[in-house]
This record gives C-alpha cells, structure tokens and sequence, in this order.
C-alpha cells in the first residue's frame, strides 16, 4: 500500500481532527502530541488578512520536518476559492508536498479540480459545506474522486444562511442528514461534524458529539485540545459493541457466502455491513 493510500484510509478513520493556527509554529508540535488521529492547520480563519504571507513563511521553515514524521495526520485548510489568497496557499501545498488539504467553503466540483489542476497531482481533499451554494452542489462536490469525506461549517453556514440557531442546532439536521446521505452514495467514509464553541462545558460537548453520531457522522473537528479526548470516546464504539461486531464478522467470514447464523438466529447482511463499521470505527481491520 502507498503512503498516499494510507493518508487517505488515515483520514478515512480519524475521528478528532484538531485546528491550529497557521501563524503559530510553536503550537504545531503541541497539536500532533495529543491524541488527535488529524491536525488541521489553518491558514484561512485563524489567520487575519495581514499575517497571510507571514503564515505561509512561518510554515515553510515548520513543516518540513513534521511531514517527516506526521505526513499521514497533517491536514492544511486553505483559503477559499476565489479569494487573493487560493492560488497562494496552493503553491504552498505544492512547495511542501502535502498530501491533504480542507477547502473551506467548498461550493462546486470545478473548485475541487481547480486544486489539483494547479498542483499537477492528486491531493485528498476535505470539502467543507458552509454555503447556501456548498448545500446546492453538495451531490456534485461529493462526487469528485479525490474527495476523502465531506465536514460542516456550521458556524459560517449560520452566517451564510442568516440563520440563528438554538445551542443544539435542531435547524441543521436536514443538512447533517443529507452530508450522511451524500457521503454514502458516493461510498466516502462518513463525514465530520462542526465544531463546538463551548470550551467550558462537558454537557454540551458530549451532546453535541451524540447527536453526531445518531446521524451517521464518525468524526468532529475541535477547536481546541480539550476536547479531542472527549470526542474521541465519544465516537468510540462501545468494547460491548465491538464484541459483538467481532462475532458478526467472524460469523459472515465462516459462512464462505452463505447465509450467516449467530446465536441461533439469522443475520442480515446490512447488520454485517455494519458490524464491519463498527470495527473501523474502533481502528479494527
């Protein structure tokens, strides 16, 4: 398997991807110490305009050694498509070679080819829906090949929308549904839910991370390091469910094809399929 391949099962996994700030290389290595299975070092909303050209100096000189060693959990968010900024941070990937990077405010399929045109290489790629345009198209982003899972910009997404959602943001769940749905029909691994502001609250976090996870998404961008922790055991299945996931699969592999028994009753393939979700869930091959 190729280390390109592998970034992409990696990412397909993960379950807490971390922001850092792209004009804060002393943080970088702080980030990749903790638990989080992806680091995401933003270069787009961390960065205020006048410190853009700086970031991209300061990751020059910072990221070289740690793609060394953490290629397979770097992620860069660059800027979005069609600010003075896209095509910049676009030689920058190309400079460093990453492997990885999240499009914010992702809003067509053309925009995702526009990437790997400039980079003359493939790249996987993160799109992140935060637009009244990013919904429109969603079918069509999710759709290019070197996309790997789609994430929610929930925060910008209100503010595109003009929209003020309660704290449990009951108004997204048909976008939540549709990115699981979406994210199936092209067989990507299930997609990333929005950030939590909250950095003082266990409660909210943890609910958050429940709703999450009762609507398909396996994963969450945090915001900060506290929080990767949480939503990693959150998103962890159970050890009683991967128990029984284990039995199930076992069980299918014994029955060579046909119909699959366990404990004296029949099996379903969906619940094999999912039996098997469970254990990448887990980090189980």
């Amino acid at each position: 398997m190729t280390a390109f391949k592998r970034l992409k099962d990696a990412l397909s996994s993960a379950q807490a991807f971390l922001f850092v700030p792209g004009n804060r290389p002393e943080r970088f290595s702080k980030a990749l110490a903790t638990h989080a299975h992806a680091v995401i070092i933003d270069l787009e909303d961390a960065v205020p305009l006048a410190q853009k050209q700086d970031a991209r100096h300061m990751l020059l000189k910072a990221l070289p050694d740690l793609l060394k060693e953490f290629s397979s959990r770097i992620v860069l968010r660059i800027n979005a498509y069609g600010t003075p900024f896209f095509h910049e941070d676009l030689e920058l990937v190309k400079k460093l070679g990453i492997n990885a990077v999240l499009l914010p405010k992702a809003e067509s399929k053309a925009q995702l080819a526009e990437i790997e045109s400039k980079l003359q290489r493939p790249v996987w790629i993160i799109p992140m829906i935060e637009s009244a345009h990013g919904i429109d198209q969603m079918k069509d982003i999710a759709s290019h090949p070197s996309v790997v899972r789609l994430t929610l910009g929930n925060i910008d997404l209100q503010a595109n929308l003009g929209m003020a959602c309660g704290a449990d943001e009951l108004e997204l769940l048909p976008l939540r549904y549709q990115m699981t749905v979406m994210s199936r029909l092209f067989e990507l691994a299930a997609p990333i839910d929005g950030v939590t502001v909250s950095l003082t609250s266990d409660q909210i976090i943890q609910g958050d991370i429940a709703r999450g996870k009762r609507l398909g998404f396996t994963a969450k961008l945090c915001i900060h390091p506290a929080q990767v922790d949480p939503v990693i055991a959150g998103f962890r299945p159970s050890d009683a469910d991967i128990e029984k996931a284990k039995a199930i699969v076992l069980a299918d592999a014994n029955a060579a094809g046909g119909a699959v028994q366990l404990d004296g009753k029949m099996v379903d393939r969906p619940v094999v399929l999912m039996a098997k979700l469970v254990l990448q869930q887990a980090g189980i091959q």
